[in-house]
């Protein structure tokens, strides 16, 4: 071997990093190819993809014909080298996606949660081996676990800001998933999660600055800029519930779940019903009345509709986003956000792309395998002494 590459371990790992970078984005290739590509001589190329193989990362696939006469060895990352794992803790379903080490979803499961935020470790541990066993992968082969949650887990272990989780805030429940996990374990909040996971589905035509808005029992908001999450000093960005649109932020239920949540979320859309008129008892109701015609239906998903658009307003004066994605199980409704859409013109000259989620409820967890993923890829293939960052492989499914 090269003892020029073999005395700089910053050289070596750059161009490790080079060469799985264009494996995990462009497939299986030659070496000729590679250096094509990379800029890297052939000989390094050499030196590198028989580091890769001997490590098991790489491996042969093939032949690949040059021309008349000539042949030359194909490679590939070998896919079943490495897993990572997202989770999806929510109040009522748990989520895992398993993806493979190029990008390849190769399972997914849900689980029913059971209500008790106490119980959320042994049903991770659950998951995470019905996925280990859906895709055939051995346990130690598992590099690195995301796992999403509501609300900000606090460098104590322990989930704030977390209220549909009874009994979650006293736990060292990042403790707990690590001990049941059994792998590098990283934890993000499930709107930022969901950002990602629109990021990662779009693939090539991916927007670097985006906003993705959730609605459901509360709301979030997820901030993409140059392609990474925005997270704030204290990991709270995004915490728009506390806006003050839709009502009054002074009013004590307000001080509690914020003005903009208290109009907007499941409870104060189902609130503005009633006092219309209405007699549904959910927001599922309001919608199936909505489809069918509904008055008062109607006009209160379009008053709600005159919120979200002020929060669109809001955010897009302050970040300039390509666009704004809305999602969770309220902001992902067509009808939603259909409305939120023709509300823009009158409150914002600058034509700005509002859009319903790609994902629906996948979106956390193919998030949160994102960032398993990327975190895997740079852990073994860059370099702490020169910055950077690996880009996704394509996600496949």
């Amino acid at each position: 071997m090269n003892q020029r590459l073999v005395a700089s371990p910053v050289l070596r790992q750059l161009s490790v990093r080079s060469v799985m970078e264009r494996l995990l984005l462009d497939g299986a290739t030659s070496r000729a190819s590679l250096s094509r590509a990379t800029g890297l001589s052939k000989q390094t190329i050499s030196e590198v993809m028989l580091v890769l193989t001997e490590r098991g990362w790489v491996k042969e696939s093939g032949m690949i014909s040059g021309g008349v006469g000539r042949t030359a060895v194909r490679y590939e990352i070998d896919a079943t080298a490495g897993f990572a794992l997202g989770l999806d803790l929510g109040a009522s379903t748990l989520r895992g996606v398993l993806a493979d080490i190029s990008g390849t979803v190769v399972a997914q499961h849900e689980l029913a949660a059971d209500g008790q935020g106490g119980q959320l470790p042994a049903q991770a541990k659950r998951l995470k081996q019905m996925l280990l066993d859906a895709a055939k992968a051995p346990a130690d082969r598992l590099q690195v676990a995301t796992v999403a949650t509501p609300g900000v887990m606090s460098p104590q272990g322990r989930l704030d800001l977390a209220p549909n989780l009874p009994g979650i805030g006293e736990l060292d429940l990042a403790g707990q998933l690590r001990s049941a996990l059994e792998c590098q374990v990283m934890f993000e909040n499930d709107v930022n999660a969901a950002a990602l996971g629109e990021y990662w589905e779009a693939g090539e035509n991916a927007d670097n600055h985006f906003a993705f808005v959730s609605i459901g029992t509360g709301v979030g908001l997820g901030i993409l800029v140059d392609g990474q999450l925005l997270r704030g000093s204290a990991l709270a960005a995004g915490e728009i519930g506390y806006l003050p649109l839709g009502g009054d932020p002074f009013a004590p239920e307000s001080l509690e779940q914020g003005a903009l949540e208290t109009s907007i979320g499941a409870n104060g859309i189902l609130q503005r019903h009633q006092r219309l008129g209405g007699t549904a008892q959910s927001v599922r109701e309001i919608f199936d009345a909505l489809e069918a015609g509904d008055r008062i239906a109607d006009e209160t998903i379009t008053e709600t509709a005159r919120i979200a658009a002020l929060l669109v307003l809001t955010v897009t004066s302050v970040i300039d986003p390509d666009r704004v994605v809305f999602g969770g199980n309220i902001g992902g409704r067509p009808e939603l956000v259909r409305r939120i859409a023709d509300w823009m013109p009158r409150v914002q000259k600058r034509p700005i792309r509002v859009e319903a989620s790609r994902l629906g409820p996948r979106a956390t967890v193919l998030g949160a395998a994102a960032m398993s993923l990327g975190q895997m890829h740079n852990s073994l293939f860059s370099t702490l002494e020169v910055p950077g960052r690996l880009g996704l492989p394509t996600l496949r499914r």
